[in-house]
């Protein structure tokens, strides 16, 4: 807007030509605009969301990933770090039991791991690629790690609710917190959390204990 347009009377405030009125209304109007402070809502594929269906209603974990070097490492992360099913403590004792724990990360792809000589993509950091191992609901099982209800040998996700006063994994879906949406009790995504995880870090020195 040049200066010629308007001129500044007694006291600073400018006086506008009535032929730039609709000009500096339009910009008070863009100014005005209502602004959105709120957190963002994550859409499905922002989490990398996966169905149950996709899972063959397995829980994920890096047993059932094709990026897995079975029993040993990841082909994505390196094989700088040591990726297995273990269980810890080895032997009850009198203030704890033995728990299993999965290893899994938010790069799961649904598939059959690589039983051959280990192959490797790349160097991932392994916080970048959220790698945690998740405790199973008892030692043994035939599936473990993780989904959003805990169902089928899951671990629950802490983000996922549900009414009433059934248990999360008797019931076929629940609310997610983070989507602001109803999935199902086997569905996983990449933002699934859970208080008893373990980090990779103390994964790591309890495989290195256990001679792993």
């Amino acid at each position: 807007m040049s200066h010629g347009a308007y001129k500044i009377e007694s006291g600073g405030f400018p006086l506008y030509d009535e032929k730039i009125l609709p000009k500096v209304n339009a910009m008070r109007r863009a100014l005005s605009l209502p602004a959105s402070e709120s957190v963002p809502i994550a859409s499905k594929g922002d989490v990398l969301f996966t169905t149950a269906e996709e899972m063959n209603d397995e829980p994920s974990s890096c047993a059932n990933c094709i990026f897995y070097n079975e029993g040993k490492s990841c082909s994505l992360i390196g094989e700088r770090i040591k990726i297995r099913k273990f269980t810890y403590p080895r032997e009850a004792t009198a203030d704890s039991k033995p728990v299993e724990y999965w290893p899994c990360c938010g790069m799961h792809y649904f598939g059959v791991p690589n039983t051959s000589a280990p192959t490797y993509k790349g160097t991932a950091d392994p916080d970048y690629m959220g790698l945690i191992w998740i405790n199973a609901a008892k030692p043994g099982q035939e599936h473990g790690g993780a989904n959003c209800g805990g169902c089928n040998g899951g671990d629950d996700c802490d983000h996922y609710i549900v009414d009433g006063k059934e248990a999360k994994w008797d019931s076929p879906t629940g609310f997610c917190r983070v989507l602001q949406t109803n999935v199902a009790c086997g569905d996983v995504c990449a933002s699934w959390r859970d208080d008893d995880q373990l980090g990779w870090r103390e994964a790591q020195k309890i495989i290195g204990g256990l001679n792993g």
